[in-house]
């Protein structure tokens, strides 16, 4: 094995030094994307303003994960803006830890709104809820370009192709470090305070999990009907077929014999590997 140099750690650490101008740094409330926050204030210290680290709440967040990222503003002194969707002008609402949505209301919003219950092929929820709420956010708070940051991984290599939009330049860093998986969650083993083991993913019961990780989900919170009621407002099924049957074959013994991960496309949320939804 070749043993790490003077250089290669210079080359690391400038990987993680601020680009020029805004950024803006997504923060899902996954280990990846707060990893790649730590090894930015690592680099750079106290953040300038021209840095906005954003978390934006679809209301079917994981509450621990809403606990994780409170702490991660608390214990590294970094302030974080929370966002959430709204169905009006200005199309977003500034939240925080004691008032972000817990029990889809956005979500439901942005449903109701477009008349359209995301699927597979038009996943409109990330675009909407994430994507466009916290650009209308930096818009709104007087940007007009800038460098936004995914947590992405080097190991995930069929998500490293994301373009650039008109007022966004992507940028990975953990994909030019060579940051991989087992290093993040080696990271976390060794910090204070962490998600807990068990929470493999920022979302409850989204429509890219397989059926294996839907059905610990469903006995996990056996009460949460979210997917259910939002079908019923007659806007379309998240998949082929109505939520009342994928949950009759996720928490069947049937689910054991399939496949633990969705059919893979080409996405930026990761939920069908299990991964935060990073956009």
């Amino acid at each position: 094995m070749r043993q790490i140099t003077l250089l290669d750690l210079m080359m690391q650490r400038t990987t993680f030094g601020l680009p020029a101008g805004n950024v803006h740094m997504t923060l899902s409330g996954g280990r990846t994307s707060a990893y790649l926050l730590h090894r930015v204030l690592e680099e750079n210290g106290n953040l300038p303003k021209r840095v906005q680290v954003v978390f934006a709440n679809t209301g079917r967040e994981d509450p621990r994960t809403l606990d994780f990222i409170q702490q991660i503003g608390e214990r590294w002194s970094v302030p974080i803006t929370w966002v959430q969707y709204l169905p009006h002008d200005p199309w977003f609402e500034i939240v925080d830890h004691n008032s972000a949505a817990r029990n889809g209301e956005p979500f439901e919003q942005m449903i109701k709104h477009k008349r359209f219950v995301p699927n597979g092929g038009k996943r409109i929820c990330t675009e909407q809820l994430k994507v466009r709420t916290a650009r209308r956010m930096l818009v709104a708070s007087g940007w007009t370009s800038w460098t936004k940051t995914l947590g992405i991984r080097a190991d995930e290599p069929h998500r490293h192709e994301q373009e650039d939009q008109p007022r966004e330049e992507i940028w990975m860093p953990l994909v030019e470090a060579g940051i991989t998986k087992p290093m993040v969650l080696d990271f976390w083993d060794q910090h204070p305070f962490n998600l807990p083991e068990d929470v493999e993913s920022n979302c409850r019961l989204c429509f890219q999990f397989g059926f294996v990780q839907l059905g610990n989900q469903m006995r996990e919170t056996p009460d949460d009907d979210f997917p259910e009621r939002m079908e019923a407002l007659g806007f379309g099924t998240f998949r082929k077929q109505p939520w009342s049957e994928i949950r009759e074959i996720a928490l069947g013994q049937s689910a054991s014999t399939l496949p633990a991960k969705a059919s893979r496309r080409r996405n930026i949320c990761g939920a069908a590997e299990s991964e935060e939804c990073a956009a």
